[in-house]
Formats: C-alpha cells, structure tokens, sequence
C-alpha cells in the first residue's frame, strides 16, 4: 500500500500559483506588443525591470530585438542595482550563448564610456560580465585601466580579479 504525499497547503499555492505564471507567460509571448511591454518594463522601476529581465532570461529574442534591448541590458548590468545588475547579466550570457555578435558588438561600443566612468563599482560589475561573457580583450584593457588607477579602490579590483581569475 502506497501513501500518497501529503502536501503544505502553502506548497499547493506555490505550486498554483507557479502554474498560473508559467500560462499568463505563454499567453503574453502570443502578444503583438511584447517587446514593446518589455521596453517598456526594462524603463520603468526596479521591480518592472526585475519582472522583465526574469521574462527575458528564459527568452531568445530575435537578432533585431537584441539589437534594442542589449543596450538597456548592458547598462543595467554594469550601471544600475545589484539585484537587477545579476538578473542584467543572466539575459546577456544567455543571449551572447546565441546571438554572441550583437552582444559584443554592443558592449564594445559602450566600453569607453564605462572606462571613463573611473567608477569602482561600475568597474567590478563590468569586471564580472566580461568574465561571464568571456571578452578576453576587453578584460585586459579593463584590468589595465584598473591596474594604474590613482585609486586603490580600483587597484584592488584588479588584484581581486587577476589572483581570482584567468585575466
């Protein structure tokens, strides 16, 4: 004789609600303006973002659409908060794993300015993602840049990283 589980009623509402979710996201993709929402979303406060990011994490959008949103992803991965700076970084290393080109074509593009930011925060996102990304040549103008900083703030970073990692 088998005994059936017996559940918490609030893993039943996890688990409901989880349902719930997983079908509104599948009705929502079916949507003619869902880059709009998520453009709209990525532009709105943190929890819009978290909510869009979290959508996008497990998307793959079209070459096109990537070519808007890395942008925005990109600065929200080095620039904004640490919550949505990982959530950033997730959609990117899962977009660069297919649409590899567009993220580092848009990534470079934006690098200097990140570069004259002098921001050590700023930097160490910036260190993680390329890490993440695999930019081996952006990481070394990075750690360079890091390197013969006035600030020790900065210079630690690329000591952190260089014992760390592979830069």
């Amino acid at each position: 004789m088998t005994m059936k589980p017996i559940y918490s009623k609030e893993w039943i509402t996890v688990n409901e609600d989880d349902t719930k979710v997983r079908v509104s996201q599948f009705y929502f993709r079916k949507t003619n303006d869902l880059f709009e929402q998520i453009l709209l979303a990525l532009n709105d406060d943190a929890a819009e973002q978290a909510t869009a990011l979290r959508f996008l994490r497990n998307e793959c959008p079209s070459a096109s659409e990537l070519e808007v949103l890395a942008p925005v992803i990109i600065n929200m991965a080095v620039n904004e908060n640490t919550d949505n700076s990982i959530l950033a970084r997730q959609c990117l290393v899962n977009s660069a794993f297919n649409q590899n080109r567009t993220i580092r074509k848009k990534l470079t593009s934006m690098f200097d300015d990140f570069l004259k930011s002098e921001n050590q925060y700023t930097y160490r996102r910036l260190a993680e993602l390329l890490f993440f990304l695999n930019y081996r040549d952006l990481r070394k103008r990075l750690m360079e840049k890091c390197k013969n900083s006035k600030d020790k703030n900065i210079v630690n970073i690329y000591t952190e990283f260089t014992e760390q990692y592979d830069f």
